[in-house]
């Protein structure tokens, strides 16, 4: 299986999570480091959703490139969000994953002007979206 994990940035170190599998996360200091860890993260998060007899999430998310961004769009409850990981809590949602996308395209720019005319600076672009193979073991 295939997940999309999101890679941001801190002062200090990287994290990463996979928008598909709630609370899969990792922290670490260098980015190969980073994928390293999710990988491992990811396996050990769904090796523990089969022992629990628990559904796997299927790899819904995806990503795309707005005015510089990777913004993520994945399923929430009924909803297709898109977010932008260096703007969060800035996102759209909709009711599938091209009309989310469409939406943030269409917002963004404005977003990023409103920021320009009150002279406030826009974050840099930062994050990385990967993404990570998974290979689990057969259910008994």
């Amino acid at each position: 299986m295939q997940y999309l994990v999101v890679i941001g940035k801190t002062p200090n170190n990287y994290d990463a999570d996979a928008p598909d599998v709630l609370g899969c996360v990792a922290t670490a200091r260098t980015l190969p480091k980073m994928k390293k860890l999710i990988r491992e993260a990811l396996e050990f998060h769904l090796e523990a959703m089969i022992e629990d007899g628990d559904p796997l999430p299927e790899p819904t998310a995806r990503a795309a490139v707005v005015e510089g961004y990777n913004v993520v769009i994945h399923r929430e409850g009924g909803a297709w969000k898109a977010f932008v990981e260096e703007i969060f809590p800035f996102m759209v949602a909709a009711d599938t994953p091209e009309r989310a996308e469409s939406l943030m395209r269409e917002v963004l720019p404005g977003y990023l002007s409103d920021l320009r005319d009150n002279e406030t600076p826009a974050p840099e672009p930062s994050s990385h979206v990967v993404y990570v193979d998974v290979t689990l073991p057969v259910p008994a």
